[in-house]
């Protein structure tokens, strides 16, 4: 009963010391809240989070999860949080696993399949672009639907969490590696545009 209530001030504390350094830093930062399932198990519905406004890093952008508005006309602008997986330059092909450049990347914080109709392919992304995708592949809207993203379309990257206390801590992207099991040179693909009834019996 003690460590909990222990446990319930630090956290009052923790959080209203987010609290005030967003406000100090409200320009350079932004407070969010996990709301959906499709970055789980990294994020977590109820999870906040402070976000860095802007894109991260010019190089440093693989495995970073950022935030931007649904492009989609239906999706009215909501916040999306979705992990960069594809940068300028590269090819992909999303289906049963994540090829870049031809070679499967290794996704450990990903699961679920992506459904047929959300495989997608394009021939190279172009310069201050990339691609995203929820964590959890059956049950996320990201650029499979929508396409590539750009630089300057993205608004802000999570930094860390502050609550739940026990889930507290800092959002680091994950070491990039990909399996040689294809060629180096990337694949003839192109973008395709998931048709209207994609899906539908």
């Amino acid at each position: 009963m003690m460590m909990q209530r222990l446990w319930l001030a630090l956290g009052a504390l923790a959080a209203a010391a987010v609290s005030i350094l967003a406000v100090v830093l409200r320009r350079g930062v932004m407070r969010v809240e996990v709301a959906g399932e499709s970055m789980t198990p990294a994020l977590e519905p109820g999870d906040f989070l402070i976000l860095r406004r802007g894109a991260p890093p010019a190089g440093a952008e693989y495995g970073q999860i950022v935030a931007l508005h649904d492009p989609r006309p239906e999706g009215d602008g909501r916040l999306l949080l979705k992990r960069v997986v594809g940068q300028p330059g590269e090819a992909l092909r999303v289906g049963g696993s994540l090829q870049v450049n031809g070679r499967v990347l290794i996704e450990p914080y990903a699961h679920g399949d992506t459904p047929t109709e959300q495989h997608r392919g394009i021939n190279r992304l172009e310069a201050g672009t990339y691609f995203v995708l929820g964590d959890h592949r059956g049950a996320s809207t990201d650029s499979r639907d929508f396409g590539p993203v750009a630089r300057e379309a993205i608004a802000g990257f999570a930094v860390l969490r502050y609550w739940p206390v026990a889930r507290a801590g800092w959002l680091r992207p994950p070491v990039r590696r990909l399996l040689g099991v294809g060629p180096e040179v990337p694949q003839p693909l192109v973008w395709q545009t998931p048709s209207p009834d994609a899906g539908n019996p």
